[in-house]
């Protein structure tokens, strides 16, 4: 009994420490690196790609090969054996593990290929295998908490339907929550909360880029648009 108490707050324990421990760790790398801002194949006027870390998609890659070779180990041992007592569960095991060897890799293809790629209108959405898609920051009626030991957000439209979701561990996602604060402010303030300051860019006091976008900048700058020019923006 004992035991079993032990093995339950040690898991209990892992699983709250390791996300924190995982999650630092990502940022105190960002800030010593710079990750590519938008990668290619997006539009000219993309501001950045939000997009899941390779670790995660080799991790479940590995962990899928991994598990075909032991699947494939297990089946032709049973093809091998003359006990036919034996060879059923281990030709069980080994298709079971077969299969999901195969639905890990093909998980980390799809992680692979996941991305939103931000522009200054609407955000273009690649979720796994599905067809790409474009959400206008119009569309953006409510941003939620998005659950797992990592956190995230979820944005759905105004009848519900998810419009796009991810972990708060991604790279680009806190431009993606700048990007939020400033292009769907009302449904930021709903989830963040009124007296949260929104993300905002540059710092009090900064000057404002004159126009385009700046090579290097915080989590938060504002977004240039057509509707919205710098104030430094020449004016005609």
């Amino acid at each position: 009994m004992g035991t079993t108490i032990t093995s339950v707050t040690i898991a209990f324990v892992l699983a709250a420490v390791v996300p924190v421990v995982v999650t630092s760790a990502i940022r105190r790398g960002d800030r010593k690196r710079k990750h590519q801002r938008v990668l290619a194949g997006a539009a000219a006027d993309a501001l950045f790609t939000v997009r899941p870390r390779r670790w995660q998609r080799v991790i479940l890659r590995t962990i899928g090969i991994l598990v075909i070779v032991v699947g494939g180990v297990l089946l032709l041992g049973a093809a091998g054996t003359s006990d036919e007592t034996d060879a059923l569960p281990m030709g069980i095991a080994g298709a079971v593990a077969l299969l999901a060897g195969v639905a890990f890799v093909l998980l980390a293809g799809a992680l692979a290929r996941t991305r939103i790629d931000a522009l200054p209108d609407r955000l273009v959405v690649r979720k796994g295998f599905r067809v790409e898609r474009e959400v206008h920051h119009t569309t953006i009626a409510s941003i939620r908490p998005w659950t797992g030991p990592y956190g995230g957000i979820q944005a759905r439209d105004p009848n519900g339907a998810v419009l796009f979701d991810t972990v708060s561990i991604a790279i680009g996602y806190p431009d993606l929550e700048a990007w939020l604060a400033q292009r769907a402010p009302w449904a930021w303030i709903a989830y963040a909360g009124a007296a949260t300051p929104a993300p905002n860019w540059p710092a009090a006091g900064a000057p404002a880029p004159a126009q385009g976008w700046p090579a290097r900048r915080g989590p938060a700058e504002p977004w240039p648009t057509p509707e919205a020019p710098g104030p430094d923006a020449p004016k005609y």
